[in-house]
């Protein structure tokens, strides 16, 4: 039978028993712990031959590039600690010579001259550092 709308009975609200769902994760919770304590492996357990060649370099992580910022009054700071043009490139030497490929992110104030950031550019490429970003942000209307 329909009810219709302008019966006075109020209807009840919808509930939702969450205790069995709890009950299911928290059982999966435990089951996965205790799996994982059992499945344990360790690299000694696998026989491995690890083959030997005359030229190795070891496995290190690519490092992050160098903050490179330059302020209005057109001090530069390397990756926080400020320094000079000329020391600026022998940083930059060093740290091309500890990774080929490293880069440099530029960060400069938008009222510094253009020649300091032409010549901070110039100590990277005279220290062999080819990929040079900048740093910007959007302008907001």
């Amino acid at each position: 039978m329909l009810r219709s709308k302008s019966s006075s009975a109020p209807e009840e609200a919808i509930f939702i028993n969450l205790t069995p769902m709890i009950d299911v994760i928290l059982t999966l919770l435990i089951f996965f712990m205790a799996a994982t304590k059992l499945y344990d492996w360790d690299e000694q357990k696998l026989d491995v031959q690890v083959p030997n060649v005359p030229s190795a370099a070891p496995l290190t992580e690519v490092p992050d590039d160098i903050s490179l910022s330059i302020s209005h009054e057109g001090k530069l700071a390397f990756n926080e600690d400020l320094v000079t043009l000329d020391e600026l490139q022998q940083r930059l030497l060093i740290a091309r010579k500890n990774y080929s490929e490293q880069g440099v992110k530029i960060r400069a104030d938008g009222r510094v001259p253009h020649q300091k950031v032409a010549e901070a550019m110039s100590a990277c490429h005279a220290a062999g550092i080819g990929r040079i970003t900048f740093t910007v942000r959007e302008a907001v209307e």
